[in-house]
């Protein structure tokens, strides 16, 4: 799972999300752990890119045999992970991809037992302004995971509040949700 955020709008944002979406496919397909893809993907972008463009990026892998869940947050704001009724969050360790060369990230691992929850985001939903331009911030996203019962609903609660909170005023920013839930196979 990934969600990333790329500096800027338009054309230049376009094409640097495309960058990171071949970089991320091959060096994932190459067996790398997720530091390492994180490390290289720095590396390459900040190469390639404008000076002025850097990307906020998490990334995270379930390991279903060791009920493990890897991952790398560089610059980009926490996920969430739902261990029954037990909140974590999956802080950055790190700068945004593509701001320093020799920047270099670890993989982090966590528990993550059968019926857990991973739930990614990007800032347009806790940015997300009213018409007070009061932001939808952490806190209501927080109650919102902590009180979803499926990854369905969990979506869909999101969704609706964001947009009820928003009401009528106008946003700039796009709204990405991932959630993921372990479900053991017997």
């Amino acid at each position: 799972m990934l969600v990333a955020d790329v500096s800027g709008k338009s054309l230049p944002a376009a094409l640097l999300v495309s960058a990171l979406h071949a970089a991320v496919q091959l060096l994932v397909r190459e067996g790398r752990e997720l530091g390492e893809v994180a490390t290289e993907l720095n590396r390459h972008i900040h190469r390639w890119s404008a000076e002025n463009k850097f990307i906020t990026f998490i990334i995270a892998s379930i390991d279903r045999e060791a009920e493990t869940l890897q991952f790398v947050n560089a610059g980009h704001n926490p996920g969430y992970v739902l261990i029954g009724d037990q909140l974590e969050m999956l802080k950055s360790q790190g700068l945004p991809i593509g701001m320093l060369a020799q920047s270099k990230y670890m993989t982090e691992t966590r528990s993550f037992p059968a019926g857990s929850t991973v739930v990614l985001y990007s800032d347009g939903i806790t940015e997300a302004e009213n018409e007070a331009s009061e932001e939808f911030g952490a806190d209501r996203l927080e109650q919102l995971v902590r009180a979803s019962s499926t990854p369905a609903e969990m979506r869909d609660r999101i969704a609706a509040a964001v947009d009820e909170f928003v009401g009528s005023a106008p946003q700039y920013d796009d709204e990405t949700l991932v959630i993921a839930r372990y479900k053991r196979q017997d």
